[in-house]
This record gives structure tokens, C-alpha cells and sequence, in this order.
């Protein structure tokens, strides 16, 4: 029993002599290290051996020297090459201010425990190389800035819907400046301001006339040119005595912006020009919107009858030449929806419920035959005005005059 006793005893003592070495080990053991809540160049470096956080300063601070940086106000970026705006950062100057924080502790302690308390921030002065510092601030302002939109009249498919107001941000020059003294990394956080638009209640309108007309789905240069001219009438808003003209919405058809070569009519046959098929988007716009019961300043008829529109249908157009004007004499916004897709020129018109529904009538008026040929046409085509069964209006909207053609005019 005694026995016993005495290598319990014994035991007891040798662990408490491992558990002072130990200790002894702990304390004796020690580095230099980061000794508090330290950051620098947005990187945390409390609890690291000071050789470690130096080595993470310098990375750093070599990224930020040779850039690009990507400066970010919101959700909106934009980068900048070291050629329009060098950045040097000296890593000894931070390491410097380091050493304020630098303290020996043990090496067994772990670095989180150094990462807990306020949030110290080492900051180095970065020399900014710039010819035009201030041009170059100017240019980060504008491009991290936008203007706040208001509710606006947008497309769900083919259906009119108002489209929430949505803010802005201004940028001022002296945000970038700011940011630039504070800089952590390759991207660059810009303080910006909420710009609020200016308040907007639209009249929700509602679809009033439509119009259609077929296209060949092969003739692709012929429907890039349908496209452009589309987008040239889509989401158009016209106030009330507004005129909506289409040559200024389109601007002058050319290959630099993106035109094709396709037939057009010239005289009583087809050649082909800049733009060719763009008439097909005009005619189906007036088709729709003579149907809604806005007037036209200016509208022009073909040398020949085309193929997608019955005669007097028509409605030709050249650049500052020949144009589609289309006025607003209601006393509520008008909008226009055109797509071209599937085979199918489509154009939609919204408006406020109208009390009249309108009739397009074209009438041929006289015919010019040519042997061989197909006869010219003399065409006078009418607006009906209905409110219910009752003829309310019957108006002379275009007299047209067609030109003999060929059967299949090339």
C-alpha cells in the first residue's frame, strides 16, 4: 500500500514538472510579431511575424504600383492604366509606421487573438504621377456617376409597362482625390451621393391599334437594315403636339452605322442601295398608326406598288429626302412598340382608351396600263371614323401615284 502511494506520488510530480517546462518553454520561446488589431493596404496583419505582414505590405503595394485600378462608386466601375494615372507606393514608409505595433510574444500564442479590439489602420502616402491629375479625376467623377432616371414608359414582350424610378449617383472629382489618399488595393472605393429623379406619374395606357407585315427570313442584309429602322420607332413617346419624324429618329442610313446594301425603289424598278427595306418598318408604322387616328404632316407613296402593302398603304422614306411624320393631336402621351422577328414586322401603338375607332380605305381612283407592263395606279386612301356602327369622319389621308411596272421589277 505504501508502495503504491509513492509512485502516485511521484507521478503527480513529474507532470507538474512537464507542465513547467512547459510553461518555461512558452514564455522563453518568443518572436516578433504584429501585436495588435492592425491593418494595412486593406490587409489584416495582427498576429503575423513581422517578417510575414512586411511580406504581404510589399505584394501589395507592388499590385497597386502596377495597376491598373478599378476605382468603384456603387455598382459602377472603371479602370484606369498606370499610363493615365501612376500610382507609387513606398512599402518602407508603412513598414516604419509598423513598428509602433510590433511586440515579442511567445510563438505558441495564436494570431487570432491579436485581431480582436478597434480596428487600426497603417496608411502609406502614395505619390500620385499624373500630367493632368485633376482631367484625370474629372474623367473617374464622370464615368462613376449617372443620372437618376424617372418612371418612364418601358416593354414587357410585346405589352406597355411603366418602369419604376430608379437613383442616381453624382461623383465630384474631389471623392476620387480622397479615395486615392486612402487607397488599400487594386480597386479603388469612391464615395458618391444619392441623386433622387424627379418625380413622374405617367398615365398608364393601353394598346389601340396594331399593325403588321411579312418579311423573307433569307434575305438577311435586308433585315439587318428592318432591325435598325425598328429601333429607330421602338419605345418612341410622343407628347401631346409632339411630331415624331423618322429620318431624325433614324439618322442617315450607312455602312458605319451598320446599314446594308438591299433593294430599294427608284423610279418603276428595284436597286440596290444603303438601307434598302427600311420603307417596310415606315409602312407598317403608318398602317398602325393611321388606325390609332394621329395625323401626318408628311407622308410619301413608292414610285411602284411593294409587295408587303397594298397600294396607298405605303409610306417611302429617304434620307432628307423623303420622311414619315407622325403628329400627336390627342391630348395624352402616345408610345410606339415595333419589333422584327420570326418573319413578322410588328408595330403597336399605346395611347388612353379612344372613343372612335378608325378604318384605313384606299381607293383606286384610275389605271394606267403599258403593254407589258403593270398599270400605273391612282390611289386616294381614307380615314373612316366609327363610334360604334356610326361613320363618323371618312378623311383624304394620301393621294398616291404609281408608275407602270414590271411584272417582277430587279
Amino acid at each position: 500500500m505504501v508502495r503504491i502511494d509513492r509512485d502516485k506520488h511521484r507521478a503527480v510530480i513529474l507532470v507538474a514538472l512537464v507542465a513547467l517546462m512547459a510553461v518555461v518553454m512558452v514564455s522563453c520561446v518568443k518572436e516578433e510579431f504584429v501585436s495588435q488589431n492592425v491593418w494595412a493596404l486593406g490587409i489584416p496583419l495582427g498576429g503575423l511575424r513581422v517578417e510575414e505582414a512586411v511580406s504581404l505590405i510589399e505584394e501589395r503595394a507592388n499590385e497597386i504600383n502596377q495597376g491598373p485600378l478599378v476605382f468603384k462608386a456603387g455598382d459602377i466601375s472603371y479602370e484606369v492604366s498606370p499610363e493615365d494615372l501612376e500610382i507609387v507606393l513606398d512599402p518602407v514608409q508603412i513598414k516604419s509606421r509598423l513598428e509602433a505595433y510590433v511586440d515579442s510574444r511567445s510563438v505558441f500564442l495564436p494570431a487570432t487573438l491579436f485581431r480582436k479590439g478597434p480596428k487600426m489602420v497603417v496608411e502609406g502616402t502614395p505619390d500620385i504621377v499624373s500630367p493632368a491629375l485633376n482631367e484625370v479625376a474629372q474623367k473617374i467623377a464622370d464615368h462613376l456617376s449617372k443620372e437618376p432616371i424617372p418612371e418612364r414608359y418601358g416593354f414587357s414582350g410585346h405589352d406597355l409597362v411603366i418602369l419604376p424610378a430608379e437613383n442616381g449617383q453624382k461623383v465630384v472629382p474631389e471623392d476620387v482625390l480622397v479615395a486615392l489618399e486612402h487607397i488599400e488595393g487594386t480597386t479603388v472605393e469612391v464615395a458618391f451621393q444619392i441623386a433622387e429623379p424627379e418625380e413622374v406619374n405617367l398615365e398608364p395606357l393601353e394598346l389601340v391599334a396594331a399593325s403588321e407585315t411579312n418579311y423573307d427570313l433569307e434575305e438577311t442584309d435586308r433585315n439587318v437594315n428592318l432591325s435598325l429602322a425598328a429601333k429607330a420607332v421602338h419605345g418612341q413617346v410622343l407628347i401631346p403636339g409632339q411630331t415624331y419624324s423618322f429620318n431624325r429618329a433614324a439618322g442617315e442610313r450607312s455602312e458605319a452605322r451598320g446599314y446594308r446594301y438591299a433593294n430599294v425603289v427608284v423610279g418603276n424598278t428595284l436597286v440596290p442601295d444603303i438601307g434598302g427595306g427600311i420603307c417596310q418598318v415606315t409602312t407598317t408604322l403608318f398602317m398602325a398608326v393611321a388606325q390609332a387616328g394621329l395625323d401626318f404632316p408628311e407622308i410619301h407613296n413608292h414610285g411602284i406598288p411593294v409587295e408587303y402593302a397594298p397600294p396607298g398603304l405605303d409610306a417611302a422614306v429617304a434620307w432628307n429626302y423623303l420622311d414619315l411624320k407622325v403628329k400627336n393631336n390627342f391630348g395624352h402621351p402616345v408610345v410606339f412598340g415595333a419589333w422584327v422577328e420570326d418573319g413578322t414586322v410588328l408595330v403597336r401603338v399605346f395611347s388612353k382608351s379612344l372613343e372612335s375607332t378608325y378604318e384605313l380605305e384606299p381607293v383606286i381612283l384610275e389605271e394606267y396600263p403599258q403593254e407589258g407592263m403593270k398599270p400605273g395606279l391612282l390611289v386616294e386612301t381614307y380615314r373612316i371614323e366609327k363610334q360604334g356602327d356610326q361613320i363618323k369622319n371618312r378623311q383624304l389621308l394620301v393621294r398616291s401615284y404609281y408608275l407602270p411596272s414590271y411584272p417582277n421589277p430587279r
